[in-house]
């Protein structure tokens, strides 16, 4: 009977739980090449699958980067509207707020990396922004990219798992395949 309650439980680990593996199979592979297989092939999962984790929280931490950009710029084309001497209520943080009074609506302070700040016309401010929020879209796309290819190698080596424990269980039980966590994360 195959014992695959260690790979449903998040991967597995060891060779504990590969014991039905290889049972009952011929044509020409032997039992313990069949477990060196779902071995290897369970290590690769796993490293998909820190490889996937890994990209998501990149993906997030762009995804805030340019909702943060998307603020900045549509602030700035609110602020084009005022005028000087107008009242603003500006956050502070905590949910908390202060009354502000603008004082120059031509200047706006924009970072340029490295931790440095440059005064900047509004409409030069929100084309560098822009650009800003270009190039983290092309890495948002990428990482989704990388997140679609990861996706598509774990249901390939999913498949071959499957494949294998098919081939155990025709002389036992049939057997239900490992975990992974992957599914809908892209």
């Amino acid at each position: 009977m195959l014992r695959m309650a260690e790979e449903r439980e998040g991967f597995g680990g060891g060779a504990g739980g590969l014991g039905g593996f290889g049972a009952g199979v011929s044509g020409g592979e032997t039992d313990r090449e069949r477990q060196a297989e779902v071995q290897s092939l369970l290590l690769r999962l796993r490293q998909y699958q820190a490889q996937a984790e890994a990209t998501l929280q990149q993906l997030n931490i762009v995804n805030q980067a340019i909702d943060e950009l998307n603020r900045a710029i549509d602030t700035i084309k609110y602020l084009k509207n005022l005028q000087n001497g107008d009242e603003l209520i500006v956050p502070i943080g905590a949910g908390s707020f202060i009354y502000a009074t603008l004082s120059d609506i031509n200047r706006v302070i924009v970072g340029i990396g490295g931790g440095i700040s440059a005064e900047k016309r509004p409409d030069d401010a929100i084309k560098h922004l822009e650009r800003r929020r270009e190039e983290l879209q092309k890495t948002q796309q990428e990482l989704t990219n990388l997140m679609q290819r990861i996706e598509m190698e774990a249901q390939r080596i999913q498949a071959r798992l499957q494949e294998i424990a098919g081939g155990a269980s025709t002389a036992s039980t049939t057997a239900t395949p490992p975990a992974t966590g992957f599914g809908g994360a892209v």
